[in-house]
């Protein structure tokens, strides 16, 4: 009897490790599972601890087992809670939604911060600007910062290769969003205030199924940053503590966004019409999305496109090799644009507004969340 609780505490222990570490998505756990097992962790930890304390007190009477095997399985057990609860949020993927660092385009310069030629994802929001360089954001995944009285928290996740930024409001309520986990090759947030879970690619709530609306993100290289918004401010995070240099060893940045081969194959690679890992320009509205290779957009510099309710214009500013979207409502009238600059000024319809577009997911991740997706690209020679 003794043996059978331990081994049921055990058991329940365990299932926390596999379902809310990259460990579950090497054995395929769906979403569905980990966003109910988050759910009712605290009880599952509960009903664990009961049995481990009565198989306790049977062993005290009895003496089946040796006072140091027990004394062992309490601390792996309390090991395994642990883990699960705090290993990904709190030690290996740490959100900076609170504490990042921020430094002047002359200061990031003069320190020899960045290459001109990386990536850096850019948010303009209340007259504030904002860079957050690509290959310092994916360990910690969460940012915030004030950007004129609105806090903006901008979430990245390496293995989809998307930026999503929000202002940090949920019903009237700031968030504190930490890393929960990853599913199907895209990052769950988990809002400690509200206990709420968030899909990040889909803007969505898992529990009360409340949408947030992502704010619109430029990519660019640092030049072009330095070019376009002289003025603006940089993300100072470089890796300087040993989880994160450890990290990025282990997971270099160019392999999970090069090649065919997958860490985690929990994404259908069976849709040929693109190299899996291909990254994309997407629109999405409810059901309906479309996606765009950026050799298409590149040679037809301006798109105008409907997706489900939302009419948008995609463009290319060739100088940068950049791509921005835009609302074509204007005045209550949809609009057709030929020519629009990053700033969104044209010659005949004034100045646009920025539209949040997917700016670089990669194919296969992009076609699993939404598989109905449209697809324009160039013709294959």
């Amino acid at each position: 009897m003794i043996i059978v609780l331990l081994a049921i505490s055990a058991l329940l222990a365990l299932i926390g490790i596999f379902v809310l570490t990259d460990a579950g998505q090497l054995l395929r756990i769906g979403k569905t599972f980990v966003v109910a097992y988050f759910r009712f962790h605290i009880w599952i930890m509960a009903l664990s601890i009961v049995l481990f304390l009565v198989a306790l007190l049977l062993n005290i009477q009895q003496g089946v087992l040796q006072p140091w095997m027990m004394v062992v399985f309490g601390v792996c057990l309390a090991g395994c809670f642990l883990v699960t609860k705090y290993l990904a949020p709190y030690v290996m993927f740490r959100a900076k939604q609170h504490d990042a660092v921020y430094k002047s385009v002359p200061d990031a310069v003069a320190n020899d911060y960045l290459q001109p030629e990386d990536t850096v994802y850019v948010i303009e929001y209340n007259g504030v600007t904002k860079a957050f360089p690509q290959k310092y954001l994916w360990v910690s995944h969460i940012f915030g910062g004030d950007y004129g009285g609105d806090e903006v928290v901008l979430t990245y996740c390496v293995l989809t290769n998307l930026p999503v930024p929000f202002v940090n409001e949920l019903e009237g309520k700031p968030m504190n969003l930490k890393v929960l986990a990853q599913t199907n090759n895209n990052l769950l947030l988990w809002d400690t205030s509200s206990g709420e879970i968030i899909q990040q690619i889909t803007n969505t709530c898992e529990l009360s199924r409340r949408k947030l609306e992502p704010l619109p993100v430029l990519e660019m290289t640092w030049k072009a940053y330095q070019d376009l918004f002289p003025d603006g401010e940089v993300l100072y995070n470089p890796f300087t503590n040993p989880i994160e240099r450890l990290l990025s060893k282990l997971m270099p940045l160019d392999d999970a966004h090069s090649g065919e081969r997958w860490m985690f194959k929990t994404v259908a690679l069976d849709d040929a019409r693109l190299p899996s890992k291909e990254k994309v320009i997407g629109i999405k509205d409810g059901a309906d999305a479309v996606a765009y290779t950026k050799d298409y957009l590149r040679k037809n510099g301006v798109v105008n496109t409907r997706v489900g309710s939302k009419s948008i214009v995609i463009a290319h500013i060739p100088e940068h090799d950049l791509f921005v979207g835009f609302d074509r409502m204007n005045e209550g009238e949809e609009i057709e644009v030929t020519d629009v600059d990053v700033f969104g000024n044209t010659g005949e319809h004034g100045t646009l507004k920025r539209a949040f577009i997917y700016n670089g997911p990669m194919w296969a991740v992009w076609r699993h969340y939404n598989p109905d997706t449209q697809l324009f690209q160039l013709p294959k020679v």
